[in-house]
């Protein structure tokens, strides 16, 4: 096959899933998936009203809500991006701008909730955008903005004063997107998408290298089909995603940290490296964490005498090293560890995550420590002697993941659509976002950001069931 022919080959859209009915036009589509979005943004709307009555405002944050907020506060009552005193390392500036207008609008809560819950309306509609994009067919598309909108984890991190949403909701535009290049070799498209990639990084850290890992992918498909014109282009893609991303680390630099987020580097030493030294030393992950000074600066520093004199950026230089070296010279013992932890990422059903904010499983603490130490099986059983209502919430919403999971990997391996490179940027978002969280703080909450691609690939799953049934049943009634 030449050049031509396979490119051509590779842009042109995908077949429906089932030939043998016709796709419904996009006019009554769109209609439905409208109600879809109403009926999607009246579930958040609902459960975060039910949070707000039931446990009040305070159940909207987290551990790690005021670390957004502080920064916001400071760049916009003095134009610095700092917290307590210092310029912020950890986090980037993507949430905290996006909160300045809930915080000038005085009621703060409500407008970051307001926003989550259109935000994952949105997301919705963009989930059937992208299925659209992917499938060429409507009843996929309208199924996948279905089976989001009634995903748990959406659902409940939309009350919540957290990042996934915003970031989810970027993530998803881009990879529209970025299919939209994979279909009709649209440059435009794919440099949008490698700069909205960019963009979002600054809301959440964790998609630093997405848009480099969708690149090489592509790159790859693109030497295997000798589509030799699109290697420049993915290149290029790189270097906008790149030149986004480039400005911030160059900031942290100066600074005294040579990295986009220091964040990376205290979960480097306080998490990785204290899960495999309390795995070697037989002790809980979070009483390791403990004795390393985890969120205790002054037990930490009477670790580290040395370090009361050190700029903040050399701190967070060093906790990297320390972390990697520590990785490094027990290498199978991590591997375990974070196998564990992306094990949690793809089945943890956030049951817990939806009952906490109702005051229904405890806010601090609660079963990571004994997931990290005691792993999955031990942790279930010992939720089911505890809390039995927590445990029904996990095998409904634990039944559901795994449907979606089913009908997922039928698509996927059904006619070797793996070899779809619209598909296969899916399932490499979503291999990314599973790889990226493992360790021994992953959980199923860093799963959000894949959900909307899984549910793509579910829906086209179902349509494919659904094609068998009707099949079947077409047989059965023309033997009788």
């Amino acid at each position: 096959m030449t050049s031509r022919q396979s490119h051509m080959t590779e842009s042109r859209p995908a077949p429906s899933l089932d030939s043998n009915t016709a796709t419904p036009s996009r006019r009554p589509a769109t209609r439905l998936v409208l109600w879809i979005v109403a009926v999607a943004i009246v579930l958040r709307a609902l459960y975060a009203v039910g949070v707000w009555m039931t446990t009040g405002e305070s159940s909207f944050y987290g551990q790690d809500s005021g670390t957004y907020i502080e920064p916001a506060r400071e760049l916009l009552n003095h134009g610095a991006f700092s917290r307590l005193g210092q310029p912020e390392l950890q986090r980037t500036p993507g949430f905290p701008v996006f909160l300045i207008p809930a915080i000038m609008s005085g009621h703060l809560t409500l407008t970051v909730i307001v926003l989550h819950v259109l935000l994952s309306g949105l997301t919705v509609l963009a989930t059937f955008v992208l299925a659209q994009r992917v499938f060429n067919d409507s009843r996929i598309a309208v199924s996948a903005a279905a089976l989001y909108a009634i995903e748990p984890l959406s659902i409940a991190c939309a009350a919540a004063v957290t990042t996934e949403t915003l970031f989810t909701t970027m993530v998803v535009g881009a990879l529209i997107l970025v299919v939209g290049y994979v279909r009709h070799n649209r440059l435009a498209d794919l440099l949008a998408g490698a700069a909205l990639l960019g963009v979002s990084a600054y809301v959440r850290p964790a998609g630093y290298f997405l848009p480099f890992g969708i690149a090489l992918v592509l790159a790859v498909v693109a030497v295997l089909h000798r589509a030799w014109r699109r290697i420049p282009q993915l290149a290029l893609a790189v270097v906008v995603a790149g030149a986004i991303v480039l400005p911030w680390r160059l900031r942290n630099r100066a600074l005294g940290y040579d990295g986009f987020s220091a964040a990376g580097a205290a979960i480097m030493y306080f998490a990785n490296g204290a899960a495999v030294n309390a795995a070697l030393e037989n002790v809980p992950f979070y009483e390791m964490q403990a004795r390393m000074g985890n969120l205790d600066d002054e037990r930490y520093l009477r670790l580290h005498p040395e370090q009361r004199t050190w700029g903040q950026g050399e701190r967070y230089s060093y906790m990297e090293r320390e972390g990697a070296a520590i990785i490094q010279r027990h290498p199978l013992t991590y591997a375990r560890i974070h196998l564990a932890g992306m094990e949690r990422v793809v089945f943890d059903p956030g049951a817990i995550d939806a009952l906490r904010p109702y005051g229904l499983y405890p806010k601090v603490g609660g079963l990571l420590n004994r997931l990290v130490t005691y792993g999955i099986v031990d942790t279930v059983l010992y939720l089911a002697r505890t809390n039995p209502l927590a445990t029904g919430v996990l095998f409904v919403t634990g039944v559901m993941l795994m449907g979606f999971y089913a009908l997922a990997l039928i698509a996927v391996i059904s006619r070797r659509r793996f070899l779809d490179p619209a598909v296969l940027v899916l399932v490499a978002s979503i291999g990314y976002f599973v790889l990226i969280a493992g360790g021994p703080i992953g959980y199923g909450r860093f799963r959000h950001p894949a959900m909307p691609m899984v549910c793509v690939l579910a829906a086209a799953g179902l349509q494919l069931v659904n094609g068998v049934v009707r099949g079947t049943r077409a047989r059965r009634a023309g033997a009788t």
